[in-house]
C-alpha cells in the first residue's frame, strides 16, 4: 500500500516522514518498505493524500464503561468530589450492568466500544473487564481488534460511599477472584503473538491485598504475561494504603513485587516524586489518561512522568475512546502545567500512542513500520478543510485530525475499517442494539438510586 505521507521509525524517539513509500504486506507482516512502488505488487492500496502510521496502541480502556457512562460524569458541579467518582457512582454502575443486562445486551454494548475503537485508529487496547464479561475477547476478535485483557480481580471492591463520601469496602472471596481470572485467560488467551492475550487486572491498591498482589506477581511471571492496575488514582486511595500499610501505592506494589516492565500502572495522578523514582528504576509503564480527570478539574501532565524518564504510554479509560482527543489533552496539559509551549510534542506524543505502548505489552512488532513488524496500520485522509494546507504532515495528525478523518484500518493484514466504517458489523444495528441496553440499564439505576432521574424536559 502506498500513501501520500508514511511516518517510519527514525533517530532519538523521531519519526522519518517519507513521501509516496510503499508499505509491502504478506499476511499478518510488513515485509518490506519501499521508497518507489515496484510495478510487480498484486493488490494495491492507494492514498494519495493519506497518512500512513502505526496503529494506535490504547494502554487503558473501560469498554463497558465508555457507552453506560456516557453524559453521565460531565458537568457534575463543585459539590461532586471527584475522588468520590469512582467509588460512589463508576463501581456501583459496572456493578449494576453486570447483575442485570443479559449475555446479548452486554455483548451490543462491547461492539459499540469496539466500533469508536476501530474508528479512531486504536489497533491493539488493553481493557479491564470484569471477569463475568469475557464476551468481550469474543466480540473484539471477530470484529478485528487487537485485545490484552486484564480481568479484573479484587480483595475487598467497594460498595458505594458512606454518609461522610468514604468509600464502603467489602471483603470478597479473593481466591476466587484470581481463580475466575485465571479461568479467563485458559479460555480466551491467543499466546503471547496472538489476536488476544490475557493478563491480570487487580483493581487498586486499596481494594486488593498485599497478598493477592504478590500472588498475581507470580502468575505474571510464571505464564510470561503483563498486569495493570489503578494506582494512586484518587486522595481517597493514597490515604487508606497510608493507613493500612503506611507505605504510598507505588511503594506497596514495590514491595508486592508487582512493580516492573511487565506492570502497566493506570494513572499515578498522586505519585509522589519518591514514586516516580521507583516507576522509573523498575521499568513500570504508566498510563497516561487526562482527560478523565480534566473532566474532574483534575490535572494529571503527561510530561510529569515523561520528563521524569519513566516510560508513558496513553490510555482513554472510560468515556470517550478518541486517541485523538486524549493525545491532545496530553500535549495541551503537559504545556500548561509546565508553563512551556514545546512539552509534549507532536513527536512525543505519536511515539507514546504507538510504540511505546507496544513495548509496555512486550509486543515489539507492534506500534512501527517497518519490515518483520506486524501489519497493524492506520490511514488518516489529510485533505479535508481543516488538515489542509499540509507543511508539517505529522502535526496535522497529532493536532488536528479527528476520527472522522481515518480511513482505512488494518489489524494483523486484515482491513477492518475501509472508507471510515468498520467492515465487520452493521454499525447502524449496534448502535440501536447497545443504545437500548444502556437506556434500560439507567432506568434500573434511577430506581436503585445509582442514578438521579433525568429532567425530562428542555433547559433554558
Amino acid at each position: 500500500m502506498s500513501a501520500r505521507w508514511t511516518l517510519l521509525p527514525g533517530s532519538a524517539g523521531a519519526f522519518e516522514i517519507v513521501e509516496n513509500a510503499t508499505v509491502v504486506l504478506q499476511g499478518s507482516r510488513i515485509i518490506d518498505v519501499l521508497r518507489d512502488r515496484p510495478p510487480e505488487i498484486i493488490r494495491h492500496i492507494e492514498a494519495p493524500q493519506g497518512i500512513l502510521f502505526p496503529g494506535f496502541v490504547n494502554l487503558h480502556n473501560h469498554s463497558l464503561n465508555g457507552p453506560i457512562f456516557r453524559g453521565i460524569v460531565d458537568d457534575l458541579g463543585p459539590e461532586t468530589e471527584a475522588d468520590g467518582l469512582v467509588h460512589g457512582l463508576l463501581l456501583p454502575l459496572g456493578d449494576l450492568a453486570g447483575r442485570m443486562l443479559a449475555e446479548d445486551e452486554i455483548r451490543a454494548v462491547y461492539q459499540l466500544a469496539v466500533v469508536e475503537l476501530l474508528r479512531s485508529g486504536t489497533t491493539a487496547v488493553l481493557d479491564m473487564p470484569r471477569a463475568v464479561h469475557s464476551a468481550f475477547f469474543a466480540v473484539a476478535k471477530q470484529m478485528g481488534l487487537r485485545v490484552f485483557g486484564a480481568p479484573y480481580i479484587f480483595s475487598t471492591p467497594t460498595r458505594g460511599v458512606d454518609a461522610l463520601g468514604d468509600p464502603i469496602y467489602e471483603a470478597i472471596d479473593e481466591d476466587r477472584s484470581l481463580r475466575d481470572a485465571l479461568k479467563v485467560a485458559d479460555e480466551y488467551d491467543d499466546g503471547p503473538g496472538g489476536l488476544v492475550r490475557i493478563g491480570f487486572g487487580p483493581h487498586a491498591t486499596d481494594t486488593c491485598s498485599p497478598g493477592l498482589l504478590r500472588r498475581i506477581a507470580h502468575e505474571v511471571r510464571e505464564r510470561s504475561t503483563f498486569a495493570s492496575i489503578h494506582v494512586a488514582q484518587s486522595r481517597m486511595e493514597v490515604d487508606v494504603v497510608g493507613r493500612r500499610h503506611g507505605v504510598t501505592p507505588v511503594e506497596l506494589l514495590h514491595r508486592a513485587g508487582l512493580l516492573g516492565p511487565s506492570l502497566i500502572a493506570a494513572h499515578c495522578v498522586y505519585a509522589k516524586a519518591g514514586d516516580l523514582d521507583l516507576l522509573r528504576e523498575s521499568g513500570t509503564t504508566v498510563a497516561n489518561c487526562p482527560l478523565t480527570f480534566a473532566r474532574s478539574g483534575v490535572t494529571v501532565s503527561f510530561d510529569r512522568f515523561h520528563r521524569h524518564g519513566v516510560r508513558t504510554g496513553i490510555g482513554t479509560d472510560a468515556y470517550s475512546f478518541d486517541h485523538f482527543a486524549e493525545m491532545r489533552a496530553a500535549g495541551f496539559v503537559s504545556k500548561l502545567s509546565r508553563g512551556d509551549p514545546g512539552a509534549g510534542d507532536a513527536a512525543t506524543l505519536l511515539r507514546a500512542a504507538t510504540e511505546t505502548g507496544a513495548a509496555a505489552l512486550s509486543r515489539p512488532d507492534l506500534g512501527r513500520i517497518e519490515p518483520g513488524a506486524t501489519a497493524d496500520l492506520v490511514v488518516v485522509d489529510l485533505d479535508a478543510a481543516p488538515l489542509q494546507p499540509v507543511r508539517d504532515p505529522l502535526r496535522n495528525l497529532v493536532w488536528n485530525a479527528t476520527p472522522a478523518d481515518v480511513s482505512l484500518v488494518i489489524v494483523n493484514g486484515d482491513v477492518v475499517v475501509r472508507d471510515g466504517r468498520p467492515v465487520r458489523c452493521d454499525e447502524a444495528g449496534v448502535i440501536r442494539s447497545a443504545a437500548a441496553a444502556v437506556e434500560k440499564l439507567w432506568e434500573v439505576a434511577e430506581r436503585e438510586g445509582i442514578l438521579p432521574g433525568r429532567e425530562r424536559g428542555g433547559r433554558s
